[in-house]
């Protein structure tokens, strides 16, 4: 299953237009720390999707950042989005999942780090997709991760 979720991850990263390595390893990984790819949605939480996507953090992307590219909303919308059935069409849309991952990232300043270093990118997520405020650690992200080889350049 990782090897066909990978498959979609690639594809719709370069549908963005925003793959890189370092994207694809950072959004993989974001997967393995968020779900496990074993869930869509958070247990006791409002969060959705094997990246584990807040309503609130999809509304917000869509709101502030993808409505004033008009590229990127075409994009998103060639891949099934609906901000009228946001919640649903994410939970049952992978494609859909890794863009907001991914967006979520491409909000930020700093470039991702590269993909060999799991630490960095385990820092990276926590400052950016997990937050201070969320449960998970640099440790988790790690420990979610060791056995996951990123599929580079293949």
């Amino acid at each position: 299953m990782i090897d066909s979720i990978e498959e979609i991850v690639d594809w719709t990263l370069n549908k963005l237009d925003m793959y890189s390595d370092d994207a694809h390893a950072l959004v993989m990984r974001t997967g393995f720390a968020e779900s496990g790819y074993r869930a869509l949605e958070q247990d006791g939480g409002p969060a959705i999707g094997f990246w584990q996507v807040e309503p609130a953090t999809m509304m917000d992307t869509w709101d502030n950042y993808v409505i004033y590219r008009p590229e990127l909303r075409n994009t998103l919308y060639s891949l099934g989005f609906d901000e009228t059935e946001g919640k649903h069409r994410m939970m049952s849309n992978i494609a859909l999942q890794a863009s907001f991952c991914r967006l979520k990232y491409r909000r930020d300043r700093h470039a991702i780090p590269k993909w060999t270093s799991l630490e960095a990118q385990a820092r990276y997520w926590k400052r950016v997709y997990n937050t201070k405020l969320g449960k998970g650690t640099v440790e988790h992200f790690m420990e979610a991760c060791e056995d996951y080889e990123p599929c580079i350049g293949v």
